[in-house]
């Protein structure tokens, strides 16, 4: 698979999950956006601002069906400066959305991470089909 290297680089990348925790703890003064699936009492980290995917109600969550809010949370968090957003729940908004859907969500989110001069994460797992990994590895890097 092309991210089993160790080395977490900085511009878009694709890396694996099980190297999260190397992108959160990295440049402890630069503020990371982390999408995820992960509730926010597994997240700790003052430099973190959580987006925490799911459809259960509460404060710190955002149903995965508003694309469209956690654009608007991550574009409001980019105009404060340099951070570092990434995105850990590809694979839950592949099945909440669809494949084409949700590359094109990616697709945006670099966007805005580039044009504000941040850095991209996507983190995968092995279970993503090859075919849908190559379209997103086009898309992030």
């Amino acid at each position: 698979m092309p991210f089993k290297g160790k080395a977490i680089q900085t511009g878009p990348r694709i890396i694996n999950y099980r190297y999260l925790n190397e992108v959160l703890k990295r440049d402890p003064a630069r503020t990371k956006i982390l999408i995820t699936r992960k509730p926010p009492f597994d997240i700790m980290g003052n430099n973190i601002y959580q987006i925490w995917l799911t459809k259960v109600p509460h404060s710190n969550a955002v149903h995965p069906s508003k694309l469209h809010v956690i654009e608007q949370m991550v574009w409001e968090h980019l105009q404060n400066g340099k951070v570092d957003v990434i995105l850990d729940a590809v694979e839950y908004l592949m099945i909440e959305h669809g494949v084409e859907p949700t590359l094109r969500f990616v697709s945006k989110l670099r966007d805005m991470a580039l044009l504000m001069d941040s850095n991209f994460y996507v983190t995968v797992s092995d279970g993503l089909d090859n075919k849908v990994l190559i379209l997103l590895k086009r898309i992030v890097e």
